[in-house]
């Protein structure tokens, strides 16, 4: 099944907004992540992670470091 021309770009159209909305959510993660929080420069994790998916899915696996999860407390009287 080949696809029509409008179809190629209703395809299209769809991969760049999600690319747009994987990157903008990659690098807002950049900027509100403290310095320690991030392997190797954060200019370097931003280029990468707008240029491309496989940027993202690197930074996300690789540059992003983990931290620990927060212990909530109970606070009893």
């Amino acid at each position: 099944m080949a696809l029509d021309n409008t179809q190629k770009a209703r395809l299209t159209v769809a991969a760049v907004a999600v690319q747009a909305a994987i990157a903008a959510v990659t690098i807002r993660d950049i900027n509100r992540r403290p310095k320690a929080g991030v392997r190797g420069p954060k200019a370097i994790w931003r280029l990468l992670g707008s240029v491309n998916t496989l940027g993202s899915a690197a930074y996300w696996v690789i540059g992003r470091k983990r931290t620990a999860p927060a212990v909530l407390v109970s606070q009893e009287s």
